[in-house]
């Protein structure tokens, strides 16, 4: 009985961690909701979490923070860099909640920033995601097209009979 509340233990922490990034590449997230967080020394700190999308789209999501202070209430910044580390819109400093419209496909830097103030540093938490129309595959205009192909050959037996 130890063994299955042991092995259960394991598979939780070890599910729980596969699922939050840290700071660094991310890679194409179209579409995909991606978690975040980070641990940070006491000060400023920035992270930077560099993804690209294929299709244009709108980012939006939200960071919660502890042991934090400066800035804002809160104490801790959310923007939107391109691929040039050029600002996308203005920078928000409430980020329980936050979007960013009117992406195009490339390649973007969400921008976490902020002052963490506890003896041993902060932490923060949150997740975001892109969302971007979806692309019909071929396949999907094919079926379409058969599927009125037998519509049109169904109403032409109807007038013949």
């Amino acid at each position: 009985m130890k063994l299955k509340h042991i092995a259960a233990a394991a598979l939780v922490a070890v599910s729980g961690s596969a699922f939050a990034v840290g700071p660094g590449p991310l890679g194409t997230i179209d579409n995909l909701p991606i978690i975040i967080g980070n641990v940070v020394a006491p000060g400023i700190f920035q992270d930077l979490y560099n993804f690209s999308i294929t299709d244009p789209g709108t980012l939006s999501g939200s960071v919660i923070a502890t042991n934090f202070a400066g800035f804002n209430i809160p104490g801790i910044a959310v923007s939107l860099l391109d691929s040039t580390f050029a600002q996308i819109g203005a920078v928000d400093n409430t980020p329980t909640s936050f979007t960013f419209s009117g992406l195009a496909a490339g390649t973007y830097s969400l921008n976490v920033i902020g002052f963490a103030t506890g003896a041993t540093g902060g932490l923060y938490g949150g997740s975001f995601v892109v969302a971007t129309a979806p692309v019909p595959e071929p396949e999907t205009y094919a079926l379409m097209l058969a599927g009125l192909g037998m519509v049109g050959f169904m109403a032409a037996r109807r007038r013949q009979g």
